[in-house]
């Protein structure tokens, strides 16, 4: 993923991937794969989001992700 993806996968962030963790984009528990299809780099900050209920996530079409807040 590190060498694909390269920095975070959340929209303008630019944190490299040797700082990002991996995130299932469809949740393990929920039956998502454990492969690198599934898979996505994104820094702390926008881990934490992706499972934040507060906000609303969008798959971009170059595969980022971006967030919004739900109101």
């Amino acid at each position: 993923m590190m060498l694909r993806d390269r920095c975070c996968r959340a929209e303008s962030c630019d944190v490299p991937a040797t700082w990002c963790e991996a995130h299932h984009l469809k949740p393990w528990s929920h039956g998502g794969a454990t492969n690198l299809t599934d898979g996505i780099t994104l820094c702390s900050h926008h881990h934490h989001r992706a499972h934040d209920t507060n906000y609303r996530t969008q798959r971009l079409p170059n595969g980022d992700l971006r967030f919004h807040r739900r109101t």
